[in-house]
């Protein structure tokens, strides 16, 4: 019988930033989640911005871990061969005073800002309001891809020797000398649990015995733009914030598009994008940036945040020994993931000593974005690398199988997307769907209406419609 030292419920980014620490320092470690892979909640469907730490309230563990994931970010997406794009953020509107109280409350949190006046902001971009007169300009502000993050640190986790165990339904959990955990699937034993199962919190709570939390669920919906679109976005634009949100955003992406939003509004754990939400954003960004085309925009989406209070609970179980509750880790909860995962340390007694010699991933670098020489390589070696999949983005069919053969083995064709972009340009799909599919199939040797878009139950086919003959 296997007894892990931890076993990590939710595969989020926060989740698996804890699972990856945890291997690096030599536990024995499992991350399990209901879905089909990793960071496909609100790890997926978020501004990708990486917080300078100026907005949270000082000597709150939002500001405290903020900065300090902040600072881990650089050298965590070095090591992971990640994008990371310092491109900072302004935040702009015309109330001086409280642009000058979030400079102070920046300094508080030990957060480097500018205060500035109206021909620095259009110098930095063009496409602001001609009535914007001033700004706050947050320099350590970066933009990363949340999804690839997550499965990086992941892919890197299981090579140094973590679990994975993905589809997994909780049924039961029983303490005697250590945890005996229950799934659909089989058994597990650890001698800690980490709660951090984001929007369903308080589903595991329930099944461990440990404390439930007044959970809020607002949901955010976003406008993507095509590539091709050319509004100089060269930094994270923010209006100033209100009491529930940062407000609507403009931000540059790391695939080198942008994202318009997100709105704030109650909702249940439902991502579902409404006329009215999206209507609120095309209203709203008008404060800030002139000229928005969106007809320009490829696609729209929404994600949710889980809201706990005014702050994140990261504490020790008081009702069941052993288990470590993670809830409301909503923004800044991709920047403070880092530091998070070393707060839960410290909460399970462990030295933050990471082992040597620890083994690294090969980066996600597409073919398209391999140095001329490595290309020539791959060409002279791999058909594979000849035959363009997904037009809009130029991925190739080996990009395809290198995504497919990963420490961290996806079965959907969005998990394909989230690793590669294919699907994710102009046409949304509309080309290289099948063939992303027909590569799924036959790489794992399943038929082909057996592969799934996402999770359980979205199968991309039932059936041919008439019979193929084939000559």
């Amino acid at each position: 019988m296997k007894i892990y030292d931890c076993i990590v419920i939710g595969a989020g980014v926060v989740g698996t930033s804890i699972f990856n620490k945890l291997t690096r320092i030599g536990k024995t470690c499992l991350l399990l989640d209901k879905a089909s892979d990793v960071a496909t909640g609100a790890s997926k469907a978020n501004s990708g911005i990486v917080h300078a730490g100026y907005d949270p309230k000082p000597e709150s563990l939002k500001a405290k871990l903020n900065v300090r994931g902040n600072k881990l970010y650089p050298q965590i997406c070095q090591r992971l061969g990640v994008k990371l794009n310092h491109c900072g953020a302004l935040v702009v509107g015309n109330d001086l005073e409280k642009i000058e109280s979030l400079h102070q409350r920046a300094k508080l949190n030990g957060v480097k800002t500018e205060i500035w006046g109206k021909q620095q902001i259009q110098n930095k971009v063009p496409c602001i309001n001609d009535d914007i007169n001033s700004a706050l300009y947050a320099v350590d502000s970066y933009v990363v891809s949340p999804y690839l993050f997550t499965i990086s640190l992941a892919d890197e986790a299981i090579l140094n020797g973590g679990e994975i165990a993905l589809e997994e339904d909780l049924i039961s959990v029983k303490k005697k000398d250590c945890f005996e955990i229950t799934t659909k699937k089989g058994t597990y034993y650890s001698n800690h649990i980490i709660n951090s199962a984001g929007a369903g919190y308080n589903d595991v709570a329930k099944i461990l015995g440990t404390e439930q939390k007044p959970l809020e669920f607002r949901r955010g919906e976003y406008f993507v733009f095509d590539k091709t679109y050319n509004l100089d976005v060269p930094c994270t634009i923010f209006p100033l914030p209100s009491v529930v949100s940062k407000g609507i955003l403009v931000t540059p992406t790391v695939d080198g598009n942008f994202l318009v939003g997100p709105t704030s509004d109650e909702s249940d754990d439902c991502t579902k994008v409404t006329s009215k939400g999206l209507q609120k954003i095309k209203e709203n960004v008008m404060t800030t940036i002139k000229g928005i085309n969106f007809k320009k925009s490829i696609r729209q989406f929404s994600g949710i945040r889980v809201i706990c209070g005014n702050d994140f609970v990261i504490e020790k179980s008081k009702l069941v020994d052993g288990v470590i509750n993670l809830a409301g880790l909503c923004s800044p909860a991709l920047t403070s993931a880092p530091a998070i995962a070393e707060m839960v340390l410290d909460l399970l007694g462990y030295e933050n000593k990471e082992l040597d010699n620890l083994k690294q991933i090969e980066p996600y670098v597409m073919f398209k974005d391999k140095p001329k020489d490595e290309q020539q390589k791959l060409l002279a070696t791999d058909e594979n690398y000849k035959n363009i999949v997904c037009k809009c983005e130029k991925i190739t069919k080996g990009d395809i199988l290198f995504a497919l053969n990963r420490p961290l083995k996806v079965h959907s064709v969005d998990g394909v997307k989230r690793r590669t972009n294919a699907g994710m340009g102009g046409c949304q799909g509309g080309f290289c769907f099948p063939k992303v599919v027909e590569n799924i199939a036959q790489e794992n040797g399943i038929e082909f209406e057996k592969v799934l878009k996402e999770n359980r139950g979205s199968e991309v086919a039932v059936g041919e419609i008439r019979e193929v003959h084939h000559d």
